[in-house]
């Protein structure tokens, strides 16, 4: 197709084919002998997905002798288990109004005995708010200007805050954290993840967090021999995350909480004595496993999840309690980019 233009004509057809060498040079685009053979799980809104009953990868010669398997203890042990989430409510001309709840459940035996939730609890952040967080100057504005590490930083110190008051409450218990137990810059400095662990070695606690997916793709050829084994038991990966990260605490492992087709988790543990086959063993006995997850960890999720209704009451309660207006607003992306019928 071409088209004159100010004296000048343009050949579409010549630029288009100029713009696929321009991108070709940048980006590999030729797929068939890369992806040829390949097994492939399709992806949804930027979510992980895992194949069911793993990648198939043969494992190394010898490498079944680093599964352990892990045989319920029979002691009665508290298992509590701690998660939360965080939202932005409202923004105003100098800042950012966020709302965060925790959900906390409670198991022994094997039963389910009580949860409860913390919050919903509003926190506003600003140049004049974030003074009294005792961050770095820089973490500090990073925080200010992206909606997603403001939402990390909340979420961080309310549960360090819930994990603290946990460690220090109970003897001889299961606390089980979601995600990996590492530091984070984000941290207040008498309320860090090594203190909650020292806390819990104190007392004679289990420290357990349990991530439902990694970042670290080697873990997924290192787990292939667990996904193999119809039965519970876990693996030591310690020397490979070490050499990945080194803001992680407590030992590393790869665990398989349940049988057959149970999906494999990481969990970083920090047990005491360095008992892990007894701390683990405990689990599984005094939570509920079902689909390989604990049970608790799964209801604290649900707890701390925010509903519609509670965004909507959250709005209402903010604008009945406190001095502020409502100034009408647009979806600046739809408003500019409109939508196309299906």
């Amino acid at each position: 197709m071409n088209i004159q233009l100010n004296s000048a004509e343009i050949d579409f057809n010549e630029f288009q084919r100029s713009l696929d060498q321009s991108i070709g040079g940048s980006l590999s685009l030729k797929l068939q002998n890369v992806l040829n053979g390949k097994k492939i799980v399709f992806s949804c809104y930027e979510k992980n997905h895992v194949p069911l009953g793993g990648w198939g990868i043969r494992c190394n010669p010898g490498c079944e002798k680093t599964i352990k398997p892990i045989l319920p203890v029979n002691e009665a042990a508290l298992v509590a288990a701690v998660d939360s989430s965080s939202i932005r409510i409202a923004e105003t001309e100098d800042g950012s109004l966020y709302a965060i709840k925790s959900g906390i459940a409670f198991a022994i035996n094997g039963q389910a005995i009580m949860h409860f939730k913390i919050g919903p609890i509003l926190v506003y952040l600003s140049k004049e708010t974030i003074k009294t967080s005792e961050l770095d100057h820089r973490l500090a504005k990073l925080v200010l200007f992206d909606g997603e590490s403001a939402r990390r930083l909340i979420r961080l110190r309310v549960e360090r805050a819930i994990q603290i008051k946990l460690s220090n409450h109970f003897i001889k218990s299961i606390i089980v954290v979601d995600g990996a137990l590492k530091s984070s810059p984000f941290e207040n400095k008498n309320q860090s993840i090594t203190t909650v662990a020292e806390n819990c070695s104190v007392r004679k606690n289990v420290l357990l967090g349990i991530s439902k997916s990694t970042s670290f793709k080697l873990l997924d050829k290192v787990s292939a021999p667990l996904t193999n084994i119809n039965e519970a038991a876990y693996m030591d990966i310690e020397m490979i995350i070490h050499s990945l990260s080194r803001s992680t605490i407590g030992n590393n492992l790869l665990v398989k909480l349940g049988n057959n087709n149970s999906p494999i988790l990481r969990a970083d543990i920090v047990c005491p004595e360095g008992d892990i086959d007894n701390s683990i063993g405990k689990l599984l006995t005094n939570d509920s496993m079902g689909g390989g997850y604990p049970e608790t960890l799964r209801l604290a999720h649900h707890v701390s999840t925010f509903s519609n209704t509670e965004i909507a009451c959250l709005r209402g309660h903010l604008l009945s309690n406190y001095d502020v207006t409502e100034l009408p607003s647009e979806d600046i992306r739809k408003t500019l980019l409109g939508s196309i019928p299906a």
